[in-house]
């Protein structure tokens, strides 16, 4: 009877040491679960961004006409809204025309109409599973060969940078996407 009884005492033991690894375990499989997915949600918002650029003009000059050299593109240090295309910092969820209560967009869309109208672009984005993901928009020209490198100068290549931030991700999540006229 004795010897039952510390065998059920070791069982016990055994189990509760199985039972406290397999909660622990899978405590952390949930938390990487939930942090791919604020990963994977900062990456879509950032490919948004980039895929409404890729609606726009390349520049305000090829907006309206044909540019043959780049010295007629806006200037790179002006690079950035004109006048008339500004919008809020953070640019945010927006219910008025055009667009409605149960439509809502971002400003950036009707107001701007080139890619470089993007450039220290801030959005504010909160979504059903986690809230404030801020981004951050930097838009530079770049070497047709290697849009790794800046230039200072006009070319025919401009490389837009995506940064998503969230309190809920420890890290920054980066796209870049190069457009060339």
């Amino acid at each position: 009877m004795c010897a039952n009884i510390i065998l059920a005492m070791g069982a016990l033991v055994v189990f509760g040491t199985f039972m406290s690894s397999s909660n622990r375990l899978m405590t952390g499989n949930t938390q990487i679960a939930e942090q791919n997915e604020y990963y994977i949600t900062a990456i879509s918002l950032a490919q948004a961004v980039i895929d409404e650029a890729k609606t726009k003009a390349f520049d305000a000059v090829t907006y309206t006409t044909t540019v043959t050299i780049p010295d007629s593109l806006t200037n790179p240090v002006k690079l950035g809204p004109e006048i008339g295309e500004t919008v809020p910092k953070p640019d945010t969820l927006f219910s008025g025309a055009p667009y409605s209560a149960s439509y809502k967009g971002y400003r950036s869309m009707f107001k701007f109409n080139d890619i470089d109208d993007y450039d220290k672009y801030q959005r504010l984005v909160n979504t059903p599973r986690a809230e404030k993901y801020s981004i951050l928009v930097k838009v530079n020209y770049v070497t047709e060969t290697d849009p790794d490198f800046l230039k200072m100068t006009r070319t025919f290549c401009k490389r837009m940078t995506v940064d998503v931030s969230s309190p809920f991700m420890p890290d920054v999540v980066t796209l870049t996407y190069a457009f060339t006229y």
